[in-house]
């Protein structure tokens, strides 16, 4: 649509007519009367006067006077740029029945020939926009070629084209659209032209989701050419809001502070700034930068324009400001806007983000249901996607607190309120990643569980992998913690597989899986490693102990001695004997076998230091054998001390060794 109206600076000489007229010399070669001249000269005036108003954004008023004019008007000079005007001011009144109406007035003209020839081609053009605005889409193309075929001026060639371009887009087939549009820039020097087709370009861009394209494009037109929106406000202001609409508030900034540099109008000024303002408050990025911006811009009308037609709402959105910079109590504004519901909806908010401030994460969850009545276009102007994402922000902070003052049991409580997109976003933040994990592996918790599982389906991190492996280890899901296992194996990253070492082997060992045990002991004597690596984890006292066994019955014997001190040493460093006497027994073995009797018999003696854990049998086996070194020794004081201990045992199950204390 906006295309015709630029079109009439390019073909000014349609104008010509009019000296014509002037000349008091009618069609028929007789003098026209000074009335008549008087009413032609009005006529045109009005209508110059009218084209002023719409440029200048007063589409109601410009309407207006037209429409007068047209039902009153009898003369037939003035009826070619009545009508195309009407039709002009009816697609911009945005009226589907008046745009209906114009187009059938339009084509009846054409065809009665009523416009004139020099007119001809901008009332196709106008023509196409009013059959485009109620999709029919056959008639704009049958018309856009007339223009193409049948007019010789290379110009309104090119804006035949443009028309069909736009076809084409109205009919979604932007490749098509994109082909006529680059192939006019190829071959026009027009800069007006090369203008309104990047314009056209920028519009089937955006449709055809090439933002990145589009983006470029409107930079370079403002660059090359601003006089395009600036000397026109309503075709700006157009162009202003399709640049919200698709995201590129920016650029609306570079076109309105341009406008106010030019104008001198009052009520331009006014409505300039009002509009400014309104956009640096979409562009809120959690920073002052903006609101200061709109702040002074509201100030200036409220201190310039009180009788203007955005006083009222400059006030309140001055108030709105106020509220956010914490300097007016939001409970004030709630009395003073009774009546503007989207006003109830902001003070809501700043209420929310001021018990967020304030840390009151608990008293926010629990009205949850009154927030939820805040829409997304006020979430947005305070910076927020949606209501929601201001929930995950509550709860990822909660959920930290509670993370850096190591209190795992109250996770349960805040991950019950907490979405999918609030567990992912704790995932991605590194600083409180390992921590939160740690706190469910701590205290597990299946929803949190499920919900992760849920969200890293289809991760590549193999560290989320393994935090997964041991959540549900926690939760004695061994089947589940076997698949994200095999995850880990197949992502193959040596640093995370060593981490992950020690829980395979507890999976298979809850599982009690003989065969996966003996590959995965394989699997460790390939990567010793691992096992260095895993050294300081308590986990390493089991492994230590089945892998002994598994190495014994290998008989790789120097390997599973190694292993057998090492889980010693490793009992005695973390106090934990699960595995005594056994290993002490063990131990005392080999050093009996090398003739290391006095440190054999030592190690049988630390032995009993952990009595406690001891089961019968192993105390009956572990005395039998110290009862053995004491007879080696000629120590029959001591001998006879722990044949007696070992007579006193109770409990035993058949125990060989308990028979042969008791028959000494």
């Amino acid at each position: 649509m906006k295309l015709l109206f630029v079109f009439v600076l390019l073909i000014s000489f349609v104008y010509g007519k009019k000296d014509f007229y002037y000349g008091f010399i009618n069609s028929s070669g007789d003098q026209i009367s000074q009335q008549r001249t008087h009413e032609i000269t009005d006529g045109f005036e009005i209508i110059s006067h009218a084209r002023n108003l719409a440029k200048d954004g007063k589409i109601d008023e410009a309407y207006s006077q037209i429409d007068k004019l047209k039902e009153q008007n009898k003369i037939k000079i003035l009826d070619s740029d009545l009508i195309i005007l009407h039709s002009e001011l009816s697609l911009k009144k945005k009226s589907k029945r008046l745009i209906i109406a114009a187009a059938s007035e339009l084509e009846k003209a054409i065809n009665d020939s009523r416009i004139h020839e020099d007119d001809l081609a901008r009332a196709y053009m106008v023509l196409i926009e009013l059959k485009l605005n109620i999709n029919k889409s056959n008639d704009a193309k049958y018309f856009a070629n007339i223009i193409v075929n049948n007019f010789d001026n290379k110009v309104i060639k090119a804006y035949g084209k443009i028309y069909l371009a736009k076809v084409y887009k109205h009919e979604k087939s932007y490749s098509r659209a994109i082909s006529i549009l680059y192939k006019i820039l190829t071959e026009t020097s027009d800069v007006l032209v090369a203008t309104l087709v990047a314009d056209e370009l920028f519009d089937v861009y955006i449709l055809d989701n090439k933002r990145e394209k589009a983006y470029e494009l409107i930079s370079k037109v403002l660059k090359k050419n601003m006089d395009y929106y600036a000397n026109d406000s309503y075709l700006a202001l157009e162009k202003v809001n399709r640049l919200i609409k698709v995201g590129m508030p920016e650029f609306a900034v570079e076109i309105l502070e341009e406008l106010l540099k030019r104008t001198d109008k009052k009520g331009s000024i006014e409505d300039f700034k009002f509009e400014l303002a309104n956009i640096y408050m979409l562009m809120y990025d959690n920073t002052d930068t903006y609101l200061l911006k709109a702040k002074e811009l509201y100030q200036d009308i409220i201190a310039d324009y009180a009788e203007g037609i955005n006083y009222k709402k400059s006030k309140m959105y001055l108030d709105e400001i106020l509220m956010r910079e914490r300097k007016v109590n939001p409970a004030v504004l709630a009395t003073k806007y009774q009546n503007s519901e989207a006003m109830q909806q902001k003070i809501l908010l700043q209420e929310l983000l001021n018990d967020k401030h304030q840390k009151k994460y608990e008293l926010i969850l629990k009205s949850k249901k009154i927030y939820k009545k805040i829409s997304n276009t006020i979430t947005k102007r305070f910076g927020y996607e949606s209501i929601d994402s201001i929930f995950d922000e509550v709860n990822i902070e909660m959920i930290k607190n509670y993370l850096a003052n190591d209190k795992c049991f109250l996770l349960n409580k805040a991950l019950k309120t907490s979405r999918n997109e609030t567990l992912k976003l704790l995932v991605e933040d590194e600083k409180t990643k390992d921590h939160f994990f740690e706190c469910l592996i701590e205290v597990p918790y299946e929803k949190a569980y499920l919900l992760l599982k849920e969200t890293l389906n289809n991760s590549r991190d193999a560290n989320l992998y393994l935090y997964l492996e041991r959540m549900a280890l926690g939760l004695k899901k061994y089947v589940e913690a076997e698949k994200f296992s095999a995850k880990v194996d197949m992502i193959d990253d040596k640093k995370v597989l060593s981490e992950e070492f020690l829980y395979r082997f507890l999976i298979y060992s809850e599982k009690n899986d003989l065969l996966a045990l003996d590959k995965y002991f394989n699997y460790a004597l390939q990567n010793q490693e691992f096992i260095k690596d895993n050294q300081n984890n308590p986990l390493i006292i089991d492994f230590y102990y089945n892998y002994y066994l598994y190495l014994v019955k290998k008989e790789l014997n120097p390997e599973a001695s190694e292993i057998l001190n090492d889980l010693y040493v490793k009992q005695n460093e973390l106090k934990a004997h699960v595995y005594s006497p056994f290993v002490e027994l063990e131990l005392s073995k080999i050093e009996k076998a090398n003739n290391n009797d006095q440190k054999a018999l030592d190690l049988l003696l630390s032995a009993l230091e952990y009595t406690r854990r001891i089961k019968p049998n192993e105390l009956a086996q572990t005395y039998y054998e110290i009862i053995k070194f004491y007879t080696k020794f000629d120590n029959n004081a001591k001998k006879e001390e722990f044949i007696n201990k070992c007579k006193t045992i109770e409990n035993t199950e058949d125990s060989l060794y308990k028979k042969m204390c008791d028959e000494m």
